[in-house]
């Protein structure tokens, strides 16, 4: 599903309204019955249940004075409380001089009595439908909306938000001020990108993408850059298996990692690439760690390499991962690598390796902080490359603050893969995966039981078995990205979000795969 900004959303209305001859005052119309319909959903009867509408003198108000409207027609207690001083136009107007003809109990918030009497309303209300503002809000509430969102917070009664929560910037999600917290939004035609990402995903609560009319051929006309991982999605890209098929059918993954102390990364990441179909699975890892690693993993193929002194892999190693990458499907490296001088030089010289071309790697974990270390290793790249970042570690690349990072997701993991040619997997709630092109897939799956040691090195090698058998970098990426996030949601469910560990989310993988797309995993 496309995600889709303020601007691109009004461009897509103004091509119905004009070129398909659907009235605006239509889309309204359908707009608020959607609305209604989620309210009727909430409730066995609306007669009698007190429901307080907020209504802006925009777009969104004129939607809100719809709702207002059909609740009233079944018996609905409405109150309608009118916020801003400009005038209603457009079809809002039409809907405003409608509702007035209606005996509903207007009022207009223009002072603190005003607001006095809104909190009065509030005590008994069942319902509250947010239509205050709406995809053209910017910055933050002020004067006496700022008043309005800051009171309708402060009572529990149910809160509805019409397309996204007032407060909520629709492009990026960002929160700068008060903002109405939602128990569900109702957003139309289309998802927000301020409802995919922090912080406006919290603000909104439950979101129900619904239907007002606008013919699906506008919507791929415009084709935005911007998309929601789905399950449609990920049912396309996931490999099958065919009858016909055997181990080399399903790509080779080869994992560089581990060190004195940190054999457990790399046996994740290949449980990982395992769990996403990998035909086989090799490893390079320092001589010191090879035997245990190999008993411990006996289905990898697990090859020693010279390492240095400090029991990791350098540039001595350089050779022997050559020898080994050579003829693989896709190359993860990172996991457990541990980081000292020589990592960053090393993970340069591997990348501009000729043999290496259209090999795709995955860098993670210790091979991130080579490129925190020195971005420009990326120059002379001769492979597709993968990154996979928390937001420390991307702060690190950045030479800037995880707040910063947090603040503006999907911004610095654009810019960074346009920049550089690159795929960026920025990990966390709502992971971000950015493309050479600029496309930008957001994914909605995932729980706090990923939040434990290990389950990035899962994702890595998850990405690495799976780009190994996908031409599609871009949606093998995303594929393996949702998987990993809902066997997160499954851990969180069996097991429970505190109790969880990496393992839990592995044995999980095959489990959600059985479940959602009637496959069996390994």
């Amino acid at each position: 599903m496309f995600l889709v900004t303020s601007q691109e959303m009004a461009e897509i209305e103004q091509k119905t309204i004009h070129e398909w001859g659907i009235p605006a005052i239509i889309l309204m119309e359908n707009a608020g019955l959607k609305v209604v319909e989620e309210i009727k959903n909430l409730t066995e009867d609306l007669k009698g249940k007190k429901i307080t509408v907020i209504a802006g003198r925009g777009n969104n108000g004129g939607d809100a004075l719809v709702v207002a409207r059909h609740l009233y027609n079944q018996g609905a207690d409405i109150k309608v409380f009118l916020v801003g001083n400009k005038e209603f136009t457009g079809p809002s107007l039409v809907n405003y001089e409608i509702a007035q003809k209606l005996p509903l109990t207007f009022y207009s918030i223009d002072n603190d009595n005003d607001l006095h009497l809104l909190k009065l309303t509030l005590h008994y209300t069942d319902f509250l439908v947010d239509g205050l503002f709406g995809t053209g809000f910017q910055g933050q509430a002020k004067g006496m909306a700022r008043k309005v969102i800051e009171t309708i917070n402060e009572y529990n009664c149910y809160k509805i938000a019409i397309d996204l929560p007032s407060g909520v910037n629709a492009d990026n999600g960002k929160v700068l001020g008060p903002c109405i917290k939602a128990d569900s939004t109702v957003t139309f035609a289309l998802p927000k990108v301020g409802l995919a990402v922090e912080p406006g995903i919290s603000f909104a609560g439950t979101i129900k993408v619904v239907d007002i009319s606008i013919p699906n051929e506008v919507i791929q006309e415009f084709n935005p850059q911007k998309i929601m991982v789905s399950k449609e999605i990920v049912n396309k890209y996931l490999p099958r298996r065919r009858s016909d098929s055997h181990k080399g059918t399903y790509g080779h993954l080869l994992i560089v990692g581990g060190s004195v102390g940190m054999m457990g990364a790399p046996y994740l990441s290949g449980r990982g690439g395992f769990a996403l179909g990998a035909g086989l699975v090799t490893m390079v890892v320092p001589k010191s760690i090879q035997q245990g690693l190999a008993t411990t993993l006996p289905e990898a193929m697990v090859h020693p390499a010279s390492e240095t002194g400090e029991g990791t892999l350098g540039l001595v190693s350089g050779p022997e991962i050559l020898k080994f990458a050579k003829d693989k499907s896709a190359i993860v490296i990172g996991p457990g690598m541990g980081f000292n001088q020589e990592t960053a030089p090393l993970l340069k010289w591997l990348l501009s390796q000729k043999e290496l071309e259209n090999t795709p790697i995955v860098i993670d974990a210790d091979a991130l902080k080579g490129l925190g270390q020195d971005l420009s290793i990326l120059k002379d790249c001769k492979v597709p490359v993968i990154i996979t970042p928390h937001p420390g570690e991307m702060a690190r690349i950045l030479k800037t603050s995880p707040r910063k990072v947090q603040e503006n997701r999907i911004e610095v993991s654009q810019e960074l893969a346009k920049e550089w040619g690159i795929w960026v997997v920025l990990k966390g709630k709502n992971t971000i995966i950015a493309t050479p092109q600029g496309q930008i897939l957001v994914n909605p799956t995932g729980s706090p039981a990923l939040a434990t040691a290990g389950t990035g090195d899962i994702l890595a090698g998850m990405i690495g078995a799976i780009v190994g058998q996908n031409q599609d970098l871009t949606y093998g990426i995303a594929t393996a990205v949702y998987l990993h996030g809902l066997a997160g949601q499954y851990v969180s469910q069996q097991i429970g979000e505190i109790s969880s560990k990496a393992l839990d989310i592995i044995d999980s993988v095959a489990m959600v795969i059985k479940k959602e797309f009637g496959q069996h995993g390994n």
